[in-house]
């Protein structure tokens, strides 16, 4: 089911396409010798980067391997709470020709101690 199609009114998934999806699934973790301890450890190295810039849920972060078009993807989702660092865009110091873009990096502190 596709992102927009459970907000148009589409049905729920049977309870026999949800089996097919998880055996899926099953079957890609088997074929790429992945263990749940390695996806959980992949899952606190994807955190680890993605929260230098970004505050997340972490409860709410997901990785999951699935098979898309006969190619297997590891698949994440992270609930973005805010954005720690921000980017003062300074337009006069921008040189095509030197394809560089300058600007002024400002770490914000994070509310929390």
């Amino acid at each position: 089911m596709g992102v927009f199609e459970f907000r148009i009114g589409h049905k729920k998934p049977r309870p026999g396409d949800l089996a097919k999806e998880r055996l899926k699934v099953v079957l890609v973790h088997d074929r790429l010798k992945l263990n749940p301890e390695l996806l959980e450890i992949m899952k606190a190295e994807i955190l680890s980067v993605i929260s230098r810039r970004l505050e997340v849920d972490e409860q709410q972060m997901q990785v999951n391997l699935a098979r898309e078009s006969g190619t297997d993807a590891l698949q994440t989702r992270v609930p973005i709470k805010r954005q720690k660092v921000s980017f003062e865009w300074d337009p006069p110091s921008y040189s095509p020709s030197d394809n560089v873009i300058r600007g002024k990096v400002r770490v914000e502190e994070s509310d929390e101690a």
